[in-house]
């Protein structure tokens, strides 16, 4: 079974929201909305029933009462009289001669109006074209005013309920009305004029009307109970409140009829435009909860998938923060865990390199321990033997004691164990992490010439020839004796390795893109092996295997060299060229206009 995603699960979730509402809301407004329009009216009637039976008692004029009951009629579309118990009209509506009418002319262009309290008739679906067939009786002296028994509307057929007879009350004493014996008669004609009156207001006055007149059958009983009930019309089909109640201390009675118009027929028409409506909006809604699931799963998603990400430790995929809300906050939370455990890892993968690399380094000091132990057991073996040798030779007689040269070669030994001695110590100085250089201005061809001058003559045996040209002065920043010491190593292994009759060449150069001078001593006919180049700073390390007097050295003068220039951070290093080698190292050049001349 596939898995159901967030986007999905919004999706549904919003559907059913709405669809629950919307049904929720349905059956509530059929179940409770009709009890609650009938109570609603009723309590509308009571209060102003109230109200006009508290004006009354209060005597307060006539004109004022009627306007109040005028607007309260207006308002809740009600009927409102008040009457005695003769049904003699006091206040508000009066239903004598008061009666709808619309008006059919014959060919012969005579005009009759026609009462339509007792019919049902659409006024909106009548136009001047349309013929109209009226047999009915002719009730007043001018034979203009018909009370119809049947309508003829094109095929449709009216014919009015019974008549109540207080209709004809107020017409007794109506000098426009005829006698007792109303004539039949026929027309034929087109309506030229409609009601003003609502449909509405003539089934509530007609309503009003009959119940007068059951009252008036029970006239002789004199009982009026205060009391709201529900009387149908048989006109137009529809529940009418009426309301009669009895104002203490007068022989009046307070009539109200008010139109519920037909609840069910409207809750009815309104279920079925919410079925339709349920179907638009469930459209709309369905199209609004894919786009808000989608908007709102879309960050989910992607912050889902990261986090899948940084759980298999990459960390390249960062979230786009868009919004400041609860989402936006978690991508940027999201973003700094992703940010912290990448540099937490990155750390650690760092350190356990860097583990790694001091483990090896640890293994590799230790084999240079141990390389360093033989080579001066080595080193210190040999001229202790020599040593041994001779002073055994002349305890025993085998060497003259006052015979000098002896004495000489036990010396050279003792100054050469001194010399290797003195190297060791100063690479131990140069090792430890406490050493400081002292370090201040100095010019560098001054250094090299104070070199030069000591070891001058050395060269001169073996007849090399120095070569250097002084350009300017070359101030640098640095520690003068470690540099001199520098310079001298390489001065005197150039010495020693350039054959006899060659040359060694100076230079000093300045580095401008760099601010740094670089010194260079190149001596000519002989190189270094490539795959022994690295190794040749090493301590004892000799390119001559041999470790013959001829070339002398311990082997720690390069290593020295190594040391005091990294002391320097300066860049050092050794080539071969075309006929010969060059070694070469760099200093930091210093501004000389500060200095006094």
């Amino acid at each position: 079974m596939r898995k159901r995603g967030i986007a999905y699960k919004l999706f549904l979730i919003h559907i059913l929201l709405f669809a629950s509402i919307f049904i929720i809301q349905i059956v509530f407004q059929s179940t409770y909305f009709e009890p609650y329009y009938i109570n609603t009216k009723k309590q509308n009637m009571e209060e102003f029933a109230r109200t006009i039976e508290s004006k009354i008692n209060n005597h307060e004029p006539t004109d004022t009462i009627n306007q109040y009951i005028t607007q309260i009629s207006e308002n809740n579309n009600a009927i409102i009289s008040v009457i005695d118990d003769q049904l003699q009209h006091h206040y508000g509506s009066s239903l004598n001669n008061n009666y709808t009418q619309f008006v059919v002319r014959t060919k012969d262009n005579k005009e009759y109006n026609i009462i339509d309290d007792f019919l049902s008739i659409d006024y909106k679906e009548i136009n001047e074209k349309d013929i109209f067939s009226i047999d009915g009786l002719l009730m007043d002296d001018k034979e203009s005013l018909v009370l119809p028994k049947k309508i003829k509307m094109g095929t449709r057929v009216l014919e009015p309920t019974e008549i109540s007879t207080i209709f004809f009350e107020g017409f007794t004493n109506d000098n426009d009305m005829m006698n007792q014996q109303p004539k039949p008669i026929t027309i034929e004609g087109k309506v030229i004029s409609k009601p003003t009156e609502s449909k509405s207001f003539t089934a509530q006055k007609n309503v009003l009307i009959q119940e007068m007149f059951v009252m008036m059958n029970r006239k002789e009983e004199q009982t009026f109970n205060n009391q709201i009930y529900t009387v149908r019309d048989t006109q137009t089909d529809i529940n009418n409140l009426v309301l009669t109640k009895k104002v203490e201390g007068t022989d009046l009675v307070i009539f109200a009829v008010t139109s519920l118009q037909s609840v069910d027929e409207v809750i009815g028409n309104l279920n079925q435009y919410y079925i339709i409506l349920f179907v638009f909006t469930m459209i709309i809604v369905i199209l609004i909860a894919i786009i808000f699931s989608k908007t709102l799963s879309k960050p989910l998603v992607k912050m889902s998938t990261i986090a899948n990400q940084i759980a298999n430790q990459n960390f390249s995929e960062k979230y786009i923060v868009k919004s400041k809300d609860e989402l936006g906050q978690m991508g940027k939370a999201l973003n700094k865990i992703s940010t912290n455990l990448e540099q937490k890892i990155t750390e650690l993968v760092h350190a356990n390199e860097k583990l790694a690399q001091d483990y090896e380094l640890q293994l590799k000091l230790k084999e240079k321990e141990k390389e360093f132990v033989a080579n001066v057991s080595h080193e210190l073996k040999t001229p202790l033997t020599v040593i041994n040798g001779y002073i055994k030779g002349i305890k025993n007689g085998v060497y003259e004691q006052n015979d000098l040269k002896y004495c000489d070669v036990i010396l050279d030994e003792v100054d050469r164990m001194t010399e290797m001695v003195q190297e060791m110590l100063d690479i131990s100085r140069l090792e430890s992490p406490i050493y400081q250089l002292t370090e201040s201005t100095f010019d560098l061809w001054h250094t090299f010439l104070k070199v030069y001058d000591k070891f001058k003559t050395m060269a001169d045996e073996k007849g090399l020839q120095v070569l250097f040209e002084i350009d300017e002065e070359a101030y640098v920043n640095g520690d003068i004796k470690r540099i001199e010491q520098v310079i001298t190593n390489l001065f005197v292994n150039a010495v020693k390795y350039t054959p006899k009759h060659n040359r060694i060449n100076i230079k000093i150069v300045y580095l401008e893109g760099f601010n740094k001078y670089m010194f260079k001593i190149k001596n000519e006919n002989i190189s270094i092996p490539y795959d022994e180049i690295e190794q040749i700073w090493d301590p004892f390390y000799r390119v001559e295997k041999s470790r013959s007097k001829e070339f002398g050295g311990s082997g720690l003068g390069l290593a020295i060299v190594k040391q005091i220039l990294e002391r320097h951070h300066s860049s050092f290093g050794v080539n071969n060229t075309e006929n010969g080698v060059e070694f070469y190292f760099d200093l930091r050049a210093v501004s000389t206009d500060y200095l006094n001349y």
